[in-house]
């Protein structure tokens, strides 16, 4: 008899990965107990035939075969004991299990005598050299492993004498059709379904038999967070059951709370949580940040999941397990992920195993933090998610220390949250900063700085802004570092770490916003440009970080450049914020008032704002609606424009780059990577080329721009000079 394997280099017999994925599957069906029972038995079936049809020349080597081993899979299920909607669900499933329906279409054999049929023809006479293996050593074990997963023999799957005969009879254009007829009712079942196979084969096949759960919180969290100690906020939301909106100041422990309410508002097993818990952050270095507190707090890597953009070379640069970890990430294995909104966007724009994702999403819990940091179309696909909470079982807190009231409202008409705010009197305690307001722009930074205590702060609006500052200071002779979003990721990471570690070694570090999240430091004092109140706020969250002894001023100049009209629109809102501020001149910014202060401050683009929220709201809602499952999402291409972002090679890097490559060091090239405008791209977009026309380096960009570690990316051609 000969074997069959399902997997090569190594080897895994076929019995042995659909025995590991119904292994996770009985994993995932004890733990996700708010799945209806019905799509674990199809899931069951599915993953049992789902690769039958490698029993085929697929066994010479996948790549010598060529063929879809799906097709050859299908026809299996006419011999199920299940009705014929469960039989349709069952073959949808396992066609679709690599590929969607789309994609896979061209290789149907729909019609006798036509290229794909004569093929189909062919290769399932290659299941009669497996047909000993099929009958007396495969089939026999489905009892076994029906047994196993449902307590009980069902013998529903039994082969005929004549079952290779009547595989070529199988009709998929029947099949396409029923999708199509009933893909209206059936859509939340089908998506839950493919979802489910695609988790416990992709798990599987990365050697997981089963799924992660969370520990207790609270037991984690009160080994060195007493419950005595607790604030009043923390306490609250420890308590609140449902939708939850939680305002509180920077530093107040709004993370602690945030777990707490994840910890109440969980399903357990055993004291464990089965609930899959999405802490949702606007940043990359925000959210890398928050994976190593979560760290701190659980230990494991293998439960705190971290996604973004850039995620597998984060763990690569954190020395942790990057290739098994980036993976498994990705899939419903780690019970928490810290992660951009973009992630959890993919699941309802149909990109990439979107039904996955969807079914990881159900039941789960969503912890929205920095919420008011986000672009008004980001904003309102936010929204458009949160309104489609309540059909997915999921529950969601959403946090903040400075939310326009509008947006508020908006928050609310949508999950309808329980609120918990810090009192007044409570939230004064973190009062940090008094304002200063200096009359001018920044072209008077070589007066000022001198009058300052050191190390500074100088935030500038623009790149070309803050290079400006940059050079004026140092020509004075002090001691200055730049940071901003146009330097490759390796330069910026040795300019965060020289800012953490050795701040006091200098006058000055003059920055962009990027120093809004990125740096958990605190300077003597800052000089910033006029920017909308809530992103001066987290500037200033950069001094008297710990809020330490008295109120430390912080001074806004009033004017800004040309090109700050073109960061913050509409303008008006920095306008408003200036007058704001200048009436405070000279004043303790109490903590209480600052939520009525950036609503002021937006008062008069209010409405404006909101009409343009609620417009992406309900363009994203159309596309939500338009996507299917087991097809790809017509809107995927377009999501990787809109979110994914853009990055080049600085020229004088590519030839260290393709010796990279050349190496097979792919990973170590992303600390060459200069995150590119778009605006920049469009206006120099003749400057920008492929490093290599196939190989990995036809998708990776070249920029010809001028580059320094120092300066970062110019917009200076390169004419000529030394390529590294």
């Amino acid at each position: 008899m000969k074997p069959c394997y399902a997997k090569f280099n190594p080897h895994e017999f076929l019995e042995c990965h659909v025995g590991d994925a119904v292994n996770v599957l009985k994993s995932i069906k004890e733990n996700f107990t708010w799945l209806p029972d019905e799509v674990f038995e199809l899931a069951f079936y599915s993953l049992v035939l789902h690769d039958v049809g490698k029993c085929s020349g697929f066994q010479d080597g996948p790549r010598k075969w060529s063929y879809r081993h799906e097709i050859l899979s299908v026809p299996f299920v006419q011999f199920l004991s299940i009705d014929e909607r469960g039989r349709n669900l069952i073959a949808l499933a396992i066609l679709t299990h690599h590929k969607f329906l789309k994609e896979i279409d061209p290789y149907l054999p729909r019609i006798p005598d036509t290229p794909p049929f004569m093929d189909f023809e062919d290769k399932v006479q290659e299941l009669e050299n497996f047909e000993e293996y099929i009958e007396n050593h495969f089939l026999p074990k489905v009892e076994a492993l029906e047994e196993y997963f449902f307590g009980k023999r069902f013998g529903r799957l039994k082969l005929p004498e004549n079952w290779l005969e009547r595989l070529t009879d199988f009709n998929f254009q029947k099949l396409i059709d029923w999708y199509e007829e009933n893909l209206g009712r059936e859509r939340t079942l089908m998506t839950l379904l493919k979802g489910l196979v695609n988790a416990c084969d992709h798990l599987a096949s990365a050697g997981e038999t089963g799924i992660l759960l969370l520990p207790s919180i609270e037991d984690r969290l009160f080994a060195f967070l007493p419950q005595e100690y607790l604030r009043p906020v923390q306490r609250e939301a420890w308590n609140a059951e449902g939708n939850l909106l939680l305002r509180a100041p920077t530093g107040y422990g709004k993370t602690e709370a945030a777990l707490l309410w994840a910890d109440r508002n969980s399903i357990k097993r055993k004291k464990k949580i089965t609930s899959r818990i999405f802490y949702i952050l606007p940043y990359k270095a925000s959210i890398n940040a928050m994976h190593r507190r979560l760290l701190s707090i659980f230990h494991d890597p293998s439960l705190i999941g971290v996604l973004h953009s850039s995620y597998s070379f984060y763990l690569y640069s954190s020395a942790l397990e990057y290739r098994r970890l980036s993976s498994l990430y990705r899939k419903i294995y780690t019970p928490l992920k810290v992660t951009t909104p973009f992630q959890v966007m993919k699941a309802f724009f149909g990109v990439g195993f979107h039904e996955m994702l969807k079914t990881e999403l159900t039941g789960s819990l969503l912890i929205f933090d920095e919420i008011h940091a986000h672009e008004p179309n980001v904003f309102g696909i936010i929204l458009a998610i949160l309104g489609q909470l309540d059909g997915l079982k999921a529950k969601a807190l959403v946090m903040t220390a400075t939310l326009p009231d509008f947006l508020e409202e908006l928050i609310k008409e949508t999950i309808h949250p329980g609120e918990v705010k810090v009192p007044p009197e409570e939230a004064d305690k973190f009062t940090r900063h008094r304002i200063r307001i200096i009359d001018g722009s920044m072209d008077r930074i070589e007066e000022i700085i001198d009058k300052l205590p050191k190390p500074v702060l100088v935030a500038c609006n623009t790149v070309d802004r803050a290079i400006e500052t940059y050079t004026k200071l140092k020509n004075l002779g002090l001691r200055v570092l730049l940071l901003h979003s146009r330097f490759t990721h390796g330069d910026r990471e040795e300019k965060e770490r020289l800012v953490i570690e050795h701040m006091n070694e200098f006058d000055a570090v003059v920055a962009t916003q990027v120093v809004e999240v990125s740096l958990d430091v605190s300077f003597a004092t800052i000089v910033t440009e006029p920017a909308p109140l809530d992103a001066l706020i987290q500037r200033f969250g950069r001094v008297n970080r710990r809020g330490f002894g008295k109120p430390v001023d912080v001074y806004v100049l009033t004017r800004g450049s040309e090109g700050d009209k073109k960061v913050y629109k509409p303008y008006s809102v920095v306008q408003r914020t200036v007058k704001i501020l200048e009436s405070l001149d000279d004043e303790v910014l109490w903590e209480s008032k600052v939520p009525k202060l950036v609503s002021d401050a937006y008062r008069g683009v209010a409405r404006e704002l909101r009409k343009k929220i609620e417009k992406y709201r309900g363009m994203a809602e159309e596309v939500f609606e338009s996507v299917k499952p087991m097809q790809i999402g017509e809107s995927e291409e377009r999501f990787y424009e809109m979110f994914e972002g853009f990055e080049a090679v600085p020229s004088v890097y590519q030839g260290k780059v393709q010796e990279l490559l050349d190496k097979g060091l792919g990973i170590e090239v992303y600390r060459y990577l200069v995150p590119v405008p778009l605006w920049l791209f469009m206006s120099q977009r003749e400057q920008f080329h492929h490093l290599s026309s196939r190989g990995p380096g036809k998708h990776i960009i070249v920029v010809e721009l001028e580059y320094s570690p120092e300066l970062g990316l110019l917009r200076e051609h390169v004419e000529e000079g030394e390529i590294l």
